[in-house]
């Protein structure tokens, strides 16, 4: 499906992670979880070209779309046209792709994510939240610093859905960090995950990641029956 989208305003989220807000022109339907591929002609581009895939991170009921991406230094060519975008302004793009969705029937959830792979975890949280539909959910997630993004938004989730919990770690942390520190690994999932048999786990964020969790959720027992999993390759471009 080739959609065309209105470039709405871009929100500063951290010090180095950037929303996009697009208007579709036409209704988009999608399952929350699910990305779309852009694509924005720019001069000179960089071995990758002009399209990306980003993750959908807002739920399907909110009115404009939302791309989320960490803009690294120096970013690519696609990012740095991507920042360079006026109101009004129309881009190209094609979707939705993947299966990284949570239907509500299935297992209790727990997901793990690391940096800007919060993206589709918030479109899928979100749109359990304001379908009213309150699973038994745990979020573990990493972030390189104590500045995550839509850490504000994901707490007042918790204000109603007792069932949600949310635990960040920090890889890098300042002096006054006060929570958990260092990566996920199997004695962190232990820890917050006590009935790992019964659970769906859905593990998004940069594919070094999503590769070694794999091989930790192997390592504490969990089936790959029971992984759901989405990389984001050329995660830092």
């Amino acid at each position: 499906m080739t959609l065309r989208l209105r470039f709405a305003c871009q929100r500063h989220e951290t010090e180095n992670v950037t929303s996009f807000l697009f208007q579709p022109e036409s209704p988009l339907p999608f399952r929350a979880g699910q990305y779309l591929r852009y694509t924005l002609p720019h001069a000179d581009p960089d071995r990758r070209g002009i399209s990306r895939s980003f993750s959908i991170a807002s739920p399907p009921d909110e009115p404009l779309l939302r791309l989320t991406t960490r803009l690294s230094t120096p970013p690519s060519t696609f990012k740095q046209a991507l920042a360079c975008l006026q109101p009004g302004a129309i881009v190209d793009a094609s979707g939705p792709f993947g299966q990284f969705v949570y239907a509500e029937s299935e297992s209790d959830a727990v997901f793990i994510a690391g940096g800007v792979g919060i993206t589709p975890v918030r479109s899928i949280l979100g749109d359990l939240a304001s379908r009213e539909v309150r699973p038994r959910a745990t979020l573990l997630y990493s972030n390189g610093s104590q500045d995550i993004p839509f850490h504000t938004w994901l707490d007042g989730l918790k204000d109603d859905w007792p069932e949600l919990q949310v635990i960040y770690t920090v890889t890098r942390p300042a002096p006054e960090w006060t929570g958990p520190t260092g990566r996920i690994d199997a004695a962190f999932i232990r820890q917050h995950v006590p009935d790992l048999a019964r659970s769906l786990f859905l593990v998004s964020g940069p594919t070094p990641l999503v590769d070694t969790m794999r091989a930790t959720l192997d390592d504490v027992g969990v089936d790959p029956s029971q992984i759901k999993c989405e990389a984001f390759p050329g995660y830092d471009r």
